[in-house]
């Protein structure tokens, strides 16, 4: 082969992107996968001109970087997977300073173990069908609220058959929760990096097996937690109860006032410009400091849920497209 066939055929294998940013560039393989880089900031259309980068959800996430947004992200989700943890040990530590306040036989303490975790599977089918039609943040919000409000007011339970239902109602949330923080915390993780920050997110769990521990050590033993409140007498176990409650009511209000939606789950139901800001914020947050700016790029999303692919533009990008 000539030198002239070798150059051309060097021009016709060179990538269709250029500049800083990500590109789809083909390399040889047995199964011809693409592989993309931040090399080009957008692609050529037809008529030489330059057109706006059509990205996937895959493609967008790593394109916003990985960086202090994953961190954060790391612990308010940590934090919440940890709640989760503190709840479903509560009682293992609880039942034999509660066995004489409640008069609990052992089949009693048996059923009160079992509570939480038929609450979970309750819980597991419903929020999971929810996280899909209303969104993962939402679910988390109140399914931690479900679970600290309903864990905390089972302290103040007089009898044991209403702090068996309020302990039921709390695995519900718990039930809604765990699997949905997993879900909610990957869509968010660059693919290279998800395994990795999984695993982080599972220590966690640890964590609040090690809290739960510490407050049943510092609190139950302790004769100044107790006291009357009415007719109810406020022993230590009931004011652990409170403390364990604490955490998830306070990721919930964490989701709330800081994290986005999932942009995995915006994409899908065909909110692009929701999922175009979630993709800003975690690109500033990430290069803060770098100077770089946040590219443009167009998203391709589902008109409704279900419904056919259409594109939805960044910044410049948009205005260029309408």
């Amino acid at each position: 082969m000539s030198r002239n066939d070798n150059g051309g055929d060097k021009e016709a294998r060179r990538p269709l992107l250029s500049g800083n940013h990500l590109d789809p560039t083909e390399l040889d393989s047995d199964e011809g996968e693409v592989i993309f880089d931040r090399r080009s900031s957008a692609i050529s259309d037809e008529s030489g001109g330059s057109a706006t980068k059509r990205l996937t959800y895959e493609e967008a996430v790593e394109e916003a970087g990985f960086g202090l947004f994953h961190w954060l992200l790391l612990a308010v989700c940590g934090w919440a997977n940890a709640s989760d943890a503190v709840e479903i040990l509560c009682v293992s530590f609880l039942l034999p300073t509660a066995r004489c306040d409640l008069l609990l036989s052992s089949s009693d303490m048996g059923l009160l173990t079992a509570s939480i975790f038929l609450g979970m599977m309750v819980g597991g089918y419903m929020w999971g069908y929810l996280a899909d039609q209303r969104g993962r943040r939402k679910v988390l919000v109140v399914s931690l609220t479900v679970n600290g409000l309903f864990g905390g007011l089972a302290s103040a339970a007089p009898w044991f058959w209403l702090f068996l239902l309020l302990r039921f109602i709390s695995g519900i949330g718990v039930g809604g929760s765990i699997p949905v923080i997993f879900s909610y915390f990957s869509e968010f993780m660059p693919r290279l990096k998800r395994g990795a920050m999984i695993s982080a997110l599972a220590t966690f769990w640890m964590a609040g097996n090690i809290l739960a521990a510490g407050l049943a050590w510092l609190v139950i033993p302790r004769t100044w937690a107790r006291f009357s409140l009415g007719t109810l007498d406020f022993q230590s176990w009931r004011l652990f109860v409170v403390l364990c409650s604490v955490p998830s009511t306070s990721s919930a209000v964490l989701f709330k006032l800081l994290m986005p939606e999932s942009p995995k789950f915006l994409m899908e139901a065909g909110r692009g410009e929701e999922a175009i800001r979630v993709f800003r914020l975690m690109f500033e947050l990430n290069m803060k400091g770098t100077g770089n700016a946040f590219p443009e790029f167009a998203l391709r999303t589902n008109s409704k849920p279900g419904g056919e692919t259409r594109e939805t533009a960044s910044g410049d990008a948009k205005r260029k497209h309408l």
